[in-house]
């Protein structure tokens, strides 16, 4: 068995936070987690949390948009993100008002096209494994559906 390492220091805990911070955008919860695995106890770790916060150093609506840019960039859906977001601890609330200002109806077709091409494909079994392939990447029903109309309809 490993032994526990000792924990850090308050400075050390702020410096390895603003080193996560300064390599991407991180939940509260999740530097949370990353600290106190280092041994941080939990005052100290939410005292510079919040610190951080009041700094706007570490900001959970900035994180959440800045996601949601990058994953439906790459092809995912709305239902996909929502878990993933609920999973890093970002308020629901939060996820419903980012997930609104994207239009996940053209997000949809964008995703299709990438993989299938521009002509929507008339055989049914073809049909079927498109709006399947869009359904695994997180895209609602509605929003499959729609992805496979041409673009004029």
């Amino acid at each position: 068995m490993s032994e526990m390492p000792s924990p850090l220091s308050p400075v050390a805990l702020r410096s390895r936070a603003l080193a996560f911070l300064s390599r991407r955008e991180h939940t509260r919860q999740e530097l949370y987690e990353k600290l106190s695995s280092l041994g941080g106890s939990a005052e100290v770790i939410n005292a510079i949390l919040d610190e951080f916060a009041e700094r706007h150093w570490q900001s959970d609506p900035r994180f959440a948009e800045a996601y949601v840019r990058q994953e439906s960039r790459k092809g995912q859906g709305p239902l996909n993100i929502r878990q993933s977001l609920k999973q890093r601890g970002v308020d629901e609330s939060l996820i419903a008002e980012v997930l609104a200002n994207e239009d996940w109806f053209e997000w949809a077709r964008q995703t299709r096209q990438r993989k299938f091409g521009e002509d929507i494909p008339a055989d049914r079994k073809e049909q079927a494994r498109q709006l399947r392939f869009l359904q695994y990447r997180g895209f609602s029903s509605d929003q499959c559906r729609k992805a496979m109309r041409k673009a004029d309809d």
